[in-house]
């Protein structure tokens, strides 16, 4: 029998904010990474997911795990394959995001990337995997605008804050870096509802009683995003003959990479049990909260040190409006 907790309400939208709150941190470990290739400590990110995802999936559902996953292929292999074509997809959209973040900064590359991901993934969520009889739609959109005004102030704030900063390790944003990460980031936002659709589609959910249980659909995303991987940053480092450098880089670049990997995967894993008895609906939003964590990394490592006082006031505005959308999305499962 496939490891399936009884949760309650609660207990569900209290595991959708820790996972964002997992997500919010890994990106910070490219403040680390110094001049090392971020093709290498990507690979590392995705294998260490692969390995940790499959190891877990046996000790929590044991020969269940396969046994599930027969059965969906029987039934409709299609909740398999396109589940494994989404980790691809989103993958990708991620290395994207990274290059983004590491070029402009983190409090500026992710509310830009984030204002239309909220949009796309509700839609997205709505279509394939179904809205819960009793949650308010309504609600949810109002939600949904709440939280793109917080992106909209954390954007705003970022843009404060690259005008005047006193940053040991200042970012030097051209006019061309930001035409060319805007235009990345537009590919992101493309990308990263790759996730979204394969958690909607592939899993078994309060709305979607066709897909795979939780573990074997994280098996089938972590491989996915691990093939993704090798098809993006493995085949960029053979190209460049950097190979043997990712490999060979020091034990803290590693670490780096690894300590990444369990936040990320471990972070999907409890949103993903969320999302089986949320709905991915309800879920893909207050996950979204994630992007204020990753603003708040953006604080304490300093990208607002000697910024102006409007930069400040945005980032406010922008917490408490992350708060408010949050609260609307939860209040709709008390209706």
């Amino acid at each position: 029998m496939n490891f399936d907790p009884q949760l309650s309400t609660a207990a569900a939208v209290g595991m959708a904010m820790l996972a964002a709150s997992m997500w919010g941190t890994w990106a910070l470990s490219l403040k680390y990474l110094g001049d090392h290739t971020l093709d290498g400590y990507f690979l590392t990110i995705f294998v260490t997911s692969w390995v940790f995802v499959w190891g877990l999936g046996f000790i929590l559902d044991g020969p269940a795990l396969f046994g599930n996953l027969r059965e969906v292929w029987a039934a409709d292999r299609w909740r398999i394959l396109l589940t494994l074509l989404g980790g691809v997809v989103y993958v990708n959209g991620i290395r994207i995001q990274l290059q983004v973040q590491r070029a402009i900064g983190l409090s500026l590359a992710q509310p830009i990337q984030s204002s239309i991901s909220i949009l796309i993934g509700v839609l997205i969520a709505m279509t394939f995997g179904g809205v819960p009889r009793d949650v308010s739609l309504p609600a949810v959109f109002i939600a949904v605008i709440f939280l793109v005004a917080a992106v909209t102030a954390g954007m705003l704030a970022g843009i404060y804050r690259s005008r005047r900063t006193t940053l040991e390790d200042e970012l030097e944003i051209t006019a061309g870096t930001l035409r060319s990460s805007l235009g990345k980031i537009i590919l992101v936002t493309l990308l990263i509802p790759g996730y979204t659709f394969a958690i909607s589609y592939g899993l078994k959910s309060t709305t979607q009683p066709a897909g795979m249980a939780v573990m074997p659909f994280m098996a089938m995303l972590a491989s996915g995003a691990f093939l993704g991987a090798l098809a993006s940053s493995g085949i960029s480092l053979a190209r460049r003959g950097k190979l043997r450098e990712a490999f060979q880089a020091p034990l803290r670049i590693h670490a780096l990479g690894v300590f990444s990997g369990l936040f990320h995967y471990g972070g999907n894993i409890i949103h993903t049990f969320a999302t089986a008895f949320l709905s991915a609906v309800i879920s893909w939003p207050l996950g979204l909260t994630g992007s204020l964590w990753t603003q708040m990394w953006g604080l304490v490592y300093g990208e607002f040190r000697g910024a102006s006082r409007r930069a400040y006031t945005a980032l406010a505005l922008s917490i408490v409006l992350y708060l408010v959308g949050a609260a609307i999305v939860v209040n709709t499962l008390y209706r």
